[in-house]
């Protein structure tokens, strides 16, 4: 059976207590201005509140209902506010002023809810327009669960289920979202130089992974650039833009020296809605009432939001002339040395279930070694990028599978084909990388027979 509190109605003031099933349905929406303007007008005045509609969540086990509060002041001023207790009641009609939150919030939750709506107003925003109801349901169950941290168990709306996975997923990633609120984007890097040839390839670099910008391409510019650098993709491909997360390099000449400054600025900044201050409301009145949220947007561009940079300074060392080598003194006569001990069995894995690719590219669309898939789409990587991965641990969303292949052809004696793969795995178990090498050996030009050797030796 649920749970019904009453509600009455007193001197024309409607009660809104968080968990009654039985509010009346005659509230209807009135005409909004547009979502969360806010004037700055009578900020110390008292405004009366108002509700523009009644929608079912189940929290915890209770059907308690949501709204989203008008807050109207003398002067026709209207901000909008949600609930910071789903415990205490909220009359419509009360008078309710702008107070100080610091007795309120006291373990950052102030911090945590700008964070989420900061998230949930970029990605779902879409929704105030095709499901508002929806919207508003999702803007206030996170904020009680973060104050309360309350479960909510469903959502009565018909995109429901989405809304609920939204907040959960929310929830259980706020100290990510929370980070990313705080911290913005930042240019990381590691020093490895990679030579070419005639040039050099500095880094990667890389702009850090951010909830809020994940689909954003960031716009790839020299502020100084004394070495004539380009930057270019693990490919060897110059390029002008990256998503963050996504590895860049800075290719420069070996003859070439000089300072090098380079910044990475989001393209799309003017789309972000960012809640960087909020107002908290209480009622005029002495005693137990609901406190109102009131979330503050700001749309201006915050420059450590969407830009980030790095420098390098490259220097040519020119190598002394070396010193004549003294004269070796005669060796003594060698002494019999013992039979050295028989060579330990290499260790080794067995490469199965191997896919073909018709000879394209690495020639190979997958293949199974110790239980492990890998795939073209997935594990495979250039051979230089290959030695630069085994030489770290690989980071959160890293892969820990990875092969690399060189292809080459042959022609043997008799005039028959024959074509090698080169191939290496490393496979990172128990904290370092183990690495695996061999050949297969092919001999027609589809790639596809059973003449194959595929049994890999342990090579670090």
């Amino acid at each position: 059976m649920k749970s019904k509190i009453s509600y009455c109605i007193i001197a024309l003031a409607l009660v809104f207590s968080a968990c009654s099933k039985d509010l009346p349905d005659h509230f209807q929406a009135e005409e909004e201005p547009e979502f969360y303007s806010i004037s700055q007008k009578n900020l110390e005045g008292e405004y009366t509140v108002f509700s523009d509609g009644l929608s079912a969540v189940n929290v915890d086990g209770r059907e308690v209902y949501v709204t989203r509060f008008n807050l109207t002041d003398d002067f026709g001023n209207t901000l909008h506010a949600y609930c910071a207790n789903m415990e205490a009641p909220c009359y419509i009609g009360a008078r309710y002023k702008s107070v100080p939150a610091e007795e309120y919030f006291k373990n950052g939750e102030e911090i945590k809810i700008m964070a989420a709506l900061t998230y949930i107003m970029n990605r779902y925003g879409y929704m105030e327009t095709t499901n508002p109801e929806g919207y508003k349901q999702m803007i206030q169950c996170i904020i009680w669960r973060i104050i309360h941290g309350y479960e909510v168990n469903s959502v009565e709306n018909d995109q429901g289920e989405i809304i609920k996975e939204v907040i959960d997923h929310i929830y259980n990633h706020l100290d990510d979202f929370t980070n990313d609120y705080n911290t913005g984007v930042t240019l990381e890097g590691i020093d490895v130089v990679i030579n070419d040839g005639f040039f050099s390839n500095y880094g990667p670099y890389k702009v850090s992974e951010n909830s809020l910008l994940t689909d954003v391409d960031f716009q790839l510019t020299f502020d100084l650039n004394e070495a004539n650098a380009r930057f270019v993709n693990d490919m060897g491909i110059e390029i002008t833009e990256i998503k963050p997360g996504k590895p860049v390099y800075l290719r420069i000449s070996n003859v070439a020296s000089g300072d090098v400054e380079f910044t990475a600025t989001a393209s799309t900044t003017e789309n972000l809605w960012y809640v960087d201050d909020f107002l908290f409301f209480m009622d005029v009145r002495e005693g137990d009432y609901q406190p109102l949220f009131h979330p503050v947007m700001n749309q201006n561009a915050w420059i450590y939001f969407y830009s980030c940079s790095g420098n390098l300074s490259v220097e040519i060392i020119e190598e002394p002339e070396p010193e004549p080598e003294p004269e070796p003194e005669p060796e003594p006569e060698p002494k019999p040395k013992p039979e050295p001990e028989p060579e330990p069995e290499p260790e080794k894995i067995t490469l199965t279930e191997l896919s073909w690719n018709n000879g394209n590219g690495s020639g190979i669309n997958r293949f199974t070694v110790d239980g492990i898939i890998l795939k073209s789409s997935k594990n495979y990587v250039t051979p230089a990028y290959f030695n630069i991965l085994v030489s770290k641990s690989p980071g959160k969303n890293d892969e820990t599978a990875i092969y690399t292949v060189t292809e080459r052809t042959e022609t043997e004696n008799n005039g028959n084909y024959l074509k090698i793969y080169d191939i290496k795995v490393a496979l990172f178990i128990d904290g370092s990388w183990k690495g695996y090498g061999g050949t297969i050996t092919v001999d027609n030009k589809g790639g596809n027979n059973n003449n194959q050797q595929v049994e890999l030796e342990r090579i670090f």
